[in-house]
């Protein structure tokens, strides 16, 4: 598996955990200035989360492609601890209110965002079922949303989010 799309699997899953954080509402919400300010605090302490995960990734790149079934046990492992963080991430993100005028513009980054970690954690089913190739697929298939969230967050005013996934190549 080449290592850009290691890196893109695992900067999906900081991002999704950062970004869809972002996709809360509350009826009387806070200001955009407000919201950026706890999204890219989420995203900066998941990003710290993460990166040694897409290192480990990376390193592990070369057996993957020459397809040692070991490897590719332990890039599942690697992939389904992401995918966590990812995970909790989100469920913060939730948690934060949205500024009310703002949905719209706050779900481009999110919908994209919620198919790249649906998409990560179908690649960690099929990296622990030693089917890399697949796993390759599906990342392959995510590269095109997350340029769509990179640019979402961009937008939006998400430096730190932004910075998530854009970092991954």
């Amino acid at each position: 598996m080449p290592r850009s799309h290691l890196k893109l699997l695992a900067a999906a899953g900081l991002a999704g955990g950062v970004l869809v954080l972002a996709g809360c509402g509350g009826s009387s919400g806070p200001s955009k200035a407000q919201f950026v300010a706890k999204a890219d605090a989420i995203c900066k302490t998941t990003q710290a989360q993460i990166t040694p995960l897409v290192n480990e990734i990376a390193a592990a790149g070369a057996k993957l492609l020459t397809g040692a079934a070991s490897a590719t046990r332990q890039v599942a492992t690697v992939v389904q601890h992401l995918h966590s963080v990812a995970a909790g991430s989100l469920a913060k993100l939730r948690a934060l209110a949205q500024p009310n005028a703002d949905h719209k513009a706050i779900q481009k980054f999110l919908t994209p965002l919620a198919s790249i970690v649906d998409s990560m954690s179908k690649a960690a089913s099929a990296l622990s079922q030693g089917q890399g190739p697949q796993a390759l697929a599906l990342l392959q298939t995510a590269q095109p949303l997350a340029q769509e969230v990179t640019g979402a967050a961009k937008d939006y005013g998400l430096r730190q989010c932004e910075s998530v996934l854009s970092a991954l190549g």
